[in-house]
């Protein structure tokens, strides 16, 4: 008997604990900035530009371009991976993080714009086409929202900090570690889909299959983090109870 008590009394391990917060934390914040994101992307390149910037920004559409038709499979993947995974980190710092998200979604909205100038596409249409037919935007995108949102988190657990409360701050790097965790391996997944995009050309389309397989695995992970946090808030509730 005591042994059963003692195997149901055991704490959890530090990763359980960061999982268990994570799915009771939710991903309201990540979906906000998702569609932040999503909208400034469309705002953005649909306004004008300022006086210089078509100069700037056509040159780094063209580089882009040089870029991709000139590098080997292996070296774009690494190249796109390296270049996202730089972004994501700078979006996790604090109050930096958030500026830099806002930062980067212009300039890539602007890069959009001024490819589709030199193409003589419809700036919107090259969006929505960008956005909804290749899945690695899919991945990209989002990564970025859960990147700019431990950012945020991390500045509140720091704010928390400063006025006294450490245990805030203590829980959050394990956040931040299982987000690093989880941005890194959507970024890597994302690249791996660009990349086949590219070589694959107007047989992207193909990609799409390993993609809804994907989603089916989310999707499973989903409900799993659900049931989480139904549990976590069964026992909330029933603590009280059990006290008396």
């Amino acid at each position: 008997m005591d042994s059963q008590v003692s195997v149901l009394d055991e704490p959890p391990s530090p990763w359980e604990r960061a999982i268990r917060k994570f799915a009771v934390r939710g991903l309201l914040l990540c979906l906000t900035l998702f569609l932040i994101e999503i909208g400034l992307f469309f705002f953005v390149s649909s306004s004008p530009y300022f006086p210089g910037e078509q100069t700037l920004y056509t040159s780094q559409a063209n580089h882009l371009s040089s870029q991709v038709n000139n590098s080997t499979s292996y070296q774009l993947l690494f190249q796109i991976f390296t270049n996202n995974f730089r972004i994501a980190l700078i979006e996790m710092i604090p109050v930096v993080g958030a500026i830099f998200f806002a930062i980067s979604i212009y300039a890539t909205a602007r890069v959009t714009q001024a490819i589709a100038g030199i193409d003589s596409v419809p700036v919107l249409l090259l969006v929505l086409l960008l956005l909804l037919i290749f899945p690695h935007s899919f991945i990209e995108l989002p990564a970025y929202a859960v990147a700019t949102a431990e950012g945020l988190y991390l500045f509140y657990a720091i704010v928390k900090w400063l006025g006294g409360d450490g245990k805030t701050l203590s829980r959050e790097w394990d956040q931040l570690l299982l987000n690093f965790c989880i941005v890194t391996v959507m970024l890597a997944v994302a690249a791996v889909f660009e990349t086949v995009e590219i070589v694959l050309g107007n047989l992207f389309w193909i990609t799409w299959v390993p993609f809804i397989g994907m989603v089916l695995g989310v999707l499973w992970l989903n409900r799993r983090l659900s049931k989480i946090r139904r549990d976590e808030d069964g026992e909330t509730v029933a603590a009280p109870t059990g006290t008396l």
